[in-house]
């Protein structure tokens, strides 16, 4: 039976919605846990929707850090997603500017690790790429509701061991996806110096400047492919 694109979406989705929706849940216990009304932790992952930046922005917010630096650490963890949009923009052109709009705001890890497999597979098309992306933030918002309403019932301990599941996902995400040499470049320096980074107590910082620096050795390394590709390229006799 063939699939039509949209059931493929969905279906593609299912793996980042069985990990979303406990590791939000965890983000809605840990919040109500520590204080803060099921309200507010719900309207954080329905307005910032930002995966591990979420935690962050709730110790920092407990810890009583200011609130400009609060926001301006968050908006540096999360600058990697202007990477995100950079290298599928071109893929998102012949789009609309509202459905690139709400394309941008679902543009997660995992959703992206999904939709830059499938752009080289075929031109990406808005009904079933939104299909993915608002399944996979539905999942979010709907396990932080989960997370909230029992968060009293569930110690912080236990919450706290499923964390691990965030990286583990996006992980497992990369390396199903059949990436090319430049990704594996790309992954690797970024992780490389974001983890010097964190051994120097600058892990926020580090995680930008591995983005930015994983994604230049990532370039690097598919624009010299490309070069090797046309100089073996047969040329035409004349």
């Amino acid at each position: 039976m063939t699939r039509s694109p949209i059931q493929r979406a969905l279906c593609d989705a299912m793996p980042v919605v069985t990990a979303y929706f406990p590791i939000a849940m965890t983000f809605g216990v840990l919040a109500v846990n520590q204080g803060i009304p099921g309200w507010i932790a719900l309207l954080i992952s329905a307005w910032v929707y930002a995966g591990g930046a979420q935690f962050m922005l709730l110790s920092l917010a407990l810890s009583g850090s200011p609130v400009l630096a609060t926001v301006l650490a968050i908006l540096l963890v999360n600058a990697r997603h202007v990477l995100y949009g950079t290298a599928l923009g071109p893929a998102f052109r012949h789009w609309s500017a509202k459905a690139r709009w709400l394309s941008a705001f679902g543009l997660t890890d995992e959703v992206f690790a999904l939709a830059g497999s499938r752009v080289r597979e075929s031109p990406p098309e808005p009904g079933p790429h939104l299909a993915l992306v608002f399944t996979c933030y539905l999942s979010w918002v709907a396990g932080t509701a989960a997370g909230a309403l029992i968060g009293g019932m569930i110690p912080a301990h236990v919450s706290e061991a499923l964390r691990f599941a965030l990286p583990a996902l996006f992980l497992a995400l990369l390396f199903l996806s059949r990436p090319s040499g430049a990704h594996l470049a790309s992954a690797g320096m970024g992780a490389l110096v974001s983890t010097a980074a964190s051994l120097y107590q600058s892990s926020t910082l580090g995680i930008a400047i591995g983005a930015v620096i994983g994604a230049t050795a990532g370039a690097g390394v598919q624009a010299a492919a490309d070069r090797r590709r046309v100089v073996d390229a047969p040329r035409p006799r004349r």
